[in-house]
């Protein structure tokens, strides 16, 4: 467990007290769960496979372009959002 200290404005101090009340919730409940939804938006696996270069000559040319498109997404989603723009290897 880590402890994380910084300062801030006392009109933000105060306005975030009063949110965090408002909804039953301590200032350090409300700023967990904002610090959980933006760690989710950097997944950092997505960030890896979006630099990793593709070499592999095994794959298609379906799934290299899926690759492709999924690289050049702007945001980096997480992986539910990725493998769905990836296509299913075919059986054999």
């Amino acid at each position: 467990m880590k402890n994380i200290a910084f300062k801030i404005e006392d009109e933000l101090h105060q306005g975030l007290k009063i949110g965090a009340t408002l909804e039953g919730k301590t200032i350090a409940e409300v700023l967990k769960d904002l610090i959980k939804q933006w760690v989710r938006g950097k997944d950092p696996f997505v960030r890896q496979l979006q630099a990793m270069p593709i070499t592999d000559e095994d794959i298609s040319t379906e799934t290299m372009q899926a690759i492709k498109e999924a690289q050049s997404e702007k945001s980096a989603g997480n992986w539910d959002e990725l493998s769905k723009k990836l296509p299913l290897p075919k059986r054999k």
